[in-house]
């Protein structure tokens, strides 16, 4: 039996393969990879957060998984939650290390997805604005802070010790401590079909494209929501929050690119690469660590 957990990163792609993986679960079932239903959240993302918990007893969530699998006849089992990149508790070292005693470290595998830095800048702070990502502390951020994208970058190296682009720093981070065989990073702008991608790795039938669920909102509601968190903090933005979103009207605000720079809600792309030249560098050695794993990462 082999056991593939997909890690991340936020804001690449994600919320995509986990709607596409559900959405054809007893399709891939019957072709032999188990995308578990315990474990795994029933509405929204469907991913498999609710493994990080730390009240939850890992070695019979393990176990639970595992019978799942055996019961379904499938020899491959596929997680996913991105929320393990951006965990510090050691509940991924935790998780691999109890599929490792049960299966082996060889049969522990992770998978990895990445994309254009300046677009996973703009992507991810838009995210933090919505919703909060990488565990910044979003209530100092909006008192010590004017809540720009430029903010938004110091406190991520503040938060993480490096910058947002820095993905082999970060991916070095998730993997501390961790027991697997392998670990597979794609390059998600070198990927023109993302359902094509897990459907030949894993050797699955194509299956019904799922719908999008996390779709990208407005700049103009970027700055609705950045400035109702400004004015009356979180507790009322968590309140009010699916009002926000989904309520109320902005659709005579189509504001010109120009607009959401001069707003703090986005940079030029020539400024984030005079000041940040080396990100594809980085980029390029998160590449490079795709295959064979250390024992213990």
């Amino acid at each position: 039996m082999q056991i593939t957990i997909h890690i991340g990163f936020p804001k690449c792609a994600s919320t995509s393969l986990q709607a596409y993986l559900a959405d054809n679960d007893a399709l891939f079932r019957s072709s032999g990879l188990l995308y578990p239903e315990r474990h795994r959240l029933r509405t929204g993302y469907r991913h498999h957060g609710p493994l990080l918990a730390n009240d939850l007893d890992l070695g019979a969530a393990v176990n639970d998984i595992i019978d799942e699998a055996q019961s379904n006849g499938c020899r491959r089992i596929l997680l996913s939650t991105e929320e393990y990149t951006t965990n510090r508790t050691g509940r991924l070292a935790a998780l691999t290390d109890e599929f490792s005693k049960r299966l082996g470290t060889e049969a522990v595998s992770l998978l990895c997805l990445l994309r254009e830095p300046i677009a996973m800048l703009r992507s991810s702070y838009q995210q933090f604005v919505r919703a909060g990502l990488w565990g910044i502390n979003r209530d100092r951020f909006y008192k010590e802070t004017n809540g720009s994208i430029e903010a938004y970058i110091d406190a991520f190296y503040a938060a993480r010790g490096c910058h947002w682009f820095a993905y082999d720093y970060l991916l070095a981070s998730a993997l501390t401590n961790v027991t697997a065989g392998n670990l597979t990073v794609w390059d998600l702008d070198r990927i023109p079909d993302l359902a094509g991608q897990p459907n030949s790795h894993f050797s699955l039938p194509d299956g019904q494209n799922a719908a999008v669920k996390n779709t990208r909102i407005s700049t103009a509601r970027i700055q609705l929501l950045r400035q109702f968190q400004q004015e009356f903090g979180q507790q009322a933005y968590t309140e009010n929050k699916r009002i926000l979103i989904r309520r109320v009207d902005l659709s005579d605000q189509n504001w010109a690119p120009q607009i959401a720079i001069d707003k703090g809600l986005d940079l030029p792309d020539d400024v984030v690469l005079q000041r940040f030249p080396h990100m594809q560098e980085h980029k390029a050695r998160a590449m490079g660590m795709d295959g064979p794993l250390p024992t213990t990462i």
